[in-house]
């Protein structure tokens, strides 16, 4: 299993949010969800970035109160600017932890020459 390529999955998910081609289905269609979730997060990438479970400390809760407070609907989707903003925060910050995967991955393999 490669981390560096289920963030990656998560970075597209993401970016098609922001399209406008997809809504948010939450722990149902997380990339990294599908594969650590049932685990209680144990493994997860985005919980050993951020040391916390269930998405916690990351762009996701806001982007999900945000969802669910102003805009009150079953399908979590860019719906007002603010929406854009929020999924875009969450995008970049996916992003982050791919190169924070990589960079660790890089420093391993240089270790190990």
């Amino acid at each position: 299993m490669n981390k560096i390529t289920i963030m990656e999955a998560s970075v597209r998910k993401w970016e098609r949010i922001i399209a406008g081609e997809r809504s948010d289905g939450g722990v149902l269609d997380c990339p990294p969800c599908r594969i650590f979730y049932p685990l209680i997060c144990v493994g997860c990438p985005i919980a050993q970035y951020t040391g916390k479970k269930f998405c916690k400390g990351t762009p996701y809760i806001d982007w999900y109160w945000h969802q669910n407070d102003v805009h009150g609907k079953m399908f979590r989707k860019v719906y007002c600017p603010e929406c854009e903003r929020l999924a875009r925060n969450m995008r970049d910050f996916m992003k982050e932890i791919v190169e924070h995967l990589k960079a660790q991955k890089a420093e391993k393999e240089a270790r190990a020459k």
